[in-house]
């Protein structure tokens, strides 16, 4: 009943932020030996959305950022989630785990492929580097990903 619970309000928080996406106020880009080019892509009420490849799929993943959009003035922690598109089943050597529930990303997606997300700013001055911890499913958070940051364009 627990898992139910929480995989509603967990669906309910993903669909709440899809309906105010905007672009992101500066196009900017990291690099991840994980998760390769990551690039701001639009913020969601609260959320500032980050997206990379992904290599199955639509190709594409999400990291929402919960008090990234529009707030850059400290380097966190901040928490969120991250979504990749669904897979069927567990990959042959099980790198790639299935979650037991559905969620509902920003992209309108249906996933299983979901976990939450730790992220913290190198600096005050964003856009900096950042260190990122993320979880599968309703896991803790424990795999560390840091992103370089390598292009900033000013307005």
């Amino acid at each position: 009943m627990l898992a139910r619970f929480a995989a509603l309000a967990l669906t309910a928080l993903f669909v709440g932020c899809a309906a105010v996406a905007q672009p992101a106020p500066d196009p900017v880009t990291w690099e991840s030996r994980t998760l390769g080019k990551i690039t701001y892509d639009v913020e969601a009420g609260p959320y500032g959305v980050l997206k990379y490849e992904t290599v199955f799929g639509d190709n594409i993943g999400l990291l929402f950022i919960d008090g990234l959009a529009g707030e850059f003035g400290g380097p966190g922690p901040l928490k969120g989630f991250w979504t990749e598109s669904d897979v069927s089943h567990d990959d042959d050597d099980d790198n790639t785990l299935i979650c037991p529930v559905t969620v509902n990303d920003d992209y309108g997606r249906t996933t299983r492929n979901w976990g939450r997300l730790i992220i913290a700013f190198t600096s005050d001055d964003f856009p900096t580097d950042f260190v990122l911890m993320r979880g599968r499913c309703f896991e803790d958070p424990t795999d560390v990903i840091s992103g370089k940051l390598v292009k900033q364009l000013r307005r």
